[in-house]
């Protein structure tokens, strides 16, 4: 496909003037600077440009040719924005500085408008630098009594603007969602310990795909990668705090030139997408890492850029002026609010056409609401949530349901199915706090879900077996039906960035004492250090997200049981706790190739996929009797066993579970014995042994019995 640097507001150049054209939604302001600097900082606006506002929108043009040659061809433009508003009113011949005009800090209708802070743009494709790295306390930033008429120009970060070349990215495979093996990562843990001087960076992920391929991952979702502030509070390595929604992290690329960080971002996507690997971009539109109140004085926030633009207009806040906070992060963003809005579907569209294949939404039933206040009303069909694939189809993106591929127009010509864009929408279906926060199986039927009653209930089986039946184990198998439907909507986990690893929630019985913060609900144990137990528990848990109906998603640290020492919430350390070493050793070695055993079996075989999983589970007790759909034998305290067999007419396959603390003889499937049939063990999650196409088991006696351990599942062909 070809990349588009094109934003609907922002900076664009302007190829028929040579002048670059600026847009601004601001529906409150009532008056707008635009400030063209030739320097990041030390220094004033080179140029100041009133902008003039027709509806929501201030609009201007300046000739960049005024700032000598090669701008903004060979080197960048800077710039920002003073923006005024009903509580503080132009007037002629203002000055930064001039109390002329003003009228309050913040005013009854949650006004914020101070231009003697320089905005950033939001629509800004990278950003000069931090607000960390120029002010420890931020205090030039902030709206109190002291620094209020304080210019911060100088210093304050400004939007680079630079025209880059588009360019030709390969498109990967068009294949449905529940066709990929996700693996989640932060960008920078995923190198951070090779041994090369651009580890770390955009350009050591593209470097790094044919390792990536060699795991079995065929989507590659990344936590944030929005500009944030890696310094804020103490320490912020995830990046869930972002700052702007169309500029990438600048401290991810390798080469730190300005107005070169979307060039390595690009080269990165093409890398991986001629490995044949997708890319999803974890995405956080329910806060910003901008406001926040001070001293509990709703006077005294950070202003940043949405603030100064208009307040009211991006942040839900109450009478008072202080924030909602049901994200748990300072701030809720206003969801229900134009400005916020086209933020959102802009910036899907942006990073599309940078090549993203896919979003994950974080803390994403924020974006259900409609309530453009401080409360919360959801609404999945009214809301930016239930209207985004009509949004972005109008705009020709292709947005398909997570079973199926995109459906491809008829007679459509090579060059315009070369530039196809097609995209997935995953939710994470709750938010941190508020009314009816939990929204799990409400989302649109073009949104896949984040399944936490998947991961509890595989985590249940092999931790607190006694605390889970197999009604419950039978949900997540067959794609959680009580939840989603019929649909095809389930994505299943065990482990992912929020909480223990694979191998921590299975070696500890509680968080490390280094954790800041971290649930203490986890499920997870130490089995008293039993390591027979551990790693069964290690197998049991991927072979039943393996088993699943819906998507299959892992941590890429996960797959090499990558150990964080019992921390549960590491999102503020840069350094080993999240560096990866891709080269586990001793007893972690085998557990890792029965992984990725796992990992490629359920890749190259359709069945798991395929409706007819689901439909054609017929499942038994150790007598080999049917069990009805409605059986009180789903709900036993003392049920320890349970079979299935399934077909999709191509093949069929044999699965035991026996949750229980000894060894259960059962009795076979009789009747494809009887037709002659054999059984192949594809695993025994007693032990790491894997055998792809299946070891043939022969039983003993006129009975074909298996004798099957405590805590263990057995996988089998039968054929």
């Amino acid at each position: 496909m070809q990349t588009s640097s094109y934003t609907k507001f922002g900076a664009n150049y302007n190829k028929d003037t040579g002048f670059v054209d600026f847009r601004l939604f601001s529906k409150n302001g009532t008056a707008a600077l635009l400030c063209i600097f030739d320097a990041p900082k030390g220094k004033g606006p080179a140029y100041t440009v009133k902008m003039i506002k027709s509806g929501d929108v201030f609009e201007t043009s300046f000739d960049p040719r005024l700032l000598g040659e090669g701008v903004p061809f060979e080197r960048p433009l800077y710039y920002g924005y003073r923006v005024f508003g009903p509580n503080y009113e132009h007037t002629e011949n203002w000055t930064p500085g001039v109390k002329k005009g003003f009228k309050s800090r913040l005013d009854v209708e949650n006004n914020r408008f101070n231009p003697n802070k320089l905005a950033y743009d939001p629509y800004s494709r990278e950003l000069s630098h931090l607000h960390s790295d120029v002010s420890k306390d931020l205090i030039e930033f902030r709206s109190n009594e002291k620094s209020f008429f304080v210019d911060n120009a100088k210093i304050a970060p400004k939007t680079v603007f630079k025209v880059t070349q588009d360019r030709e990215i390969v498109s990967p495979s068009n294949r449905a969602l529940t066709e990929e093996i996700i693996g989640e990562v932060h960008l920078k843990s995923l190198t951070a310990l090779q041994n090369k001087d651009s580890k770390g960076t955009y350009k050591a992920a593209g470097e790094f795909a044919q390792n990536i391929k060699a795991l079995g991952i065929t989507m590659v979702e990344f936590l944030p990668l929005h500009e944030f502030d890696d310094k804020e509070d103490i320490g912020n390595y995830w990046g869930y705090m972002p700052l702007c929604y169309f500029a990438p992290h600048k401290k991810y690329a390798f080469n730190t030139a300005d107005g070169e960080a979307v060039a390595e971002f690009q080269e990165m996507i093409d890398a991986l997408h001629k490995e044949d690997i997708k890319v999803c971009m974890d995405v956080v539109y329910n806060h910003t890492g901008e406001a926040r109140v001070y001293n509990n004085d709703p006077t005294d926030v950070n202003l940043f850029c949405y603030a100064l633009i208009d307040n009211k207009e991006y942040y839900k806040s109450n009478e008072a002026g202080f924030y909602a906070l049901n994200s748990g992060c300072h701030n809720d963003a206003n969801t229900a609010k134009d400005g916020f809005r086209h933020i959102i579907i802009d910036s899907l569209e942006y990073w599309i056409n940078q090549g993203v294949d896919a979003f994950r939404f974080d803390l994403a039933a924020a974006l259900m609401d409609t309530d453009t206040g401080v409360n919360t009303r959801y609404d999945k069909n009214r809301s930016i949530v239930g209207r985004m694939k009509e949004k972005l189809e109008e705009r020709g993106i292709i947005v398909p349901a997570p079973d199926e591929p995109a459906k491809i127009p008829e007679n459509i010509d090579k060059n315009a199915l070369k530039n196809l864009r097609i995209v997935n929408l995953i939710a994470e279906p709750w938010t941190c706090g508020g009314y009816n926060a939990y929204q799990l199986g409400n989302f649109p039927e073009f949104f896949a879900e984040w399944n936490d009653v998947s991961r509890n209930t595989i985590r249940a089986f092999s931790v607190r077996p006694n605390s889970v039946d197999f009604l419950a184990i039978r949900h997540i198998l067959t794609g959680s039906p009580h939840k989603f439907g019929n649909k095809n909507r389930s994505l299943n986990f065990v482990a992912c960035h929020d909480g223990f690893t694979l191998w921590d929630l299975n070696s500890y019985d509680k968080k490390a004492a280094n954790t800041c913060g971290g649930s203490d609900w986890e499920l997870c144990s130490s089995f008293n250090g039993n390591k027979t137990l551990r790693d069964k528990a290690i197998r049991n848990e991927m072979a039943i997200l393996a088993l699943s109906y819906g998507t299959f998603m892992v941590q890429i640290d996960d797959i090499v049981l990558h150990s964080k020492g019992g921390n549960n919430n590491s999102y503020n350390i840069d350094g080993p706790t999240n560096y990866i070493d891709f080269a586990p050793s001793g007893e972690k070695q085998a557990l890792s190739d029965f992984i990725k055993n796992l990992i490629d079996f359920r890749k190259k075989h359709k069945i798991f996929r395929d409706e007819l999983y689901v439909k054609n589970m017929e499942f038994f007790g150790h007598l080999a009797r049917p069990f009805p759909a409605i059986s009180p034998f789903w709900t036993l305290p003392d049920m320890r066993f349970m079979s299935f067999m399934t077909t999709d007419g191509a093949e069929t396959l044999f699965v035991a579970m026996n949750k229980g603390h000894s060894d259960v003889k059962f009795i076979l499937p009789r009747e494809p014995y009887k037709q002659g049939k054999k059984f192949y063990v594809v695993f025994d999650t007693k032990s790491n042994d894997f055998n792809p196409d299946g070891l043939l088991y022969t039983p003993k006696g006129e009975e074909p019995t298996y004798t099957i351990e405590p805590y263990t599942m057995v996988l089998m062909f039968i054929k």
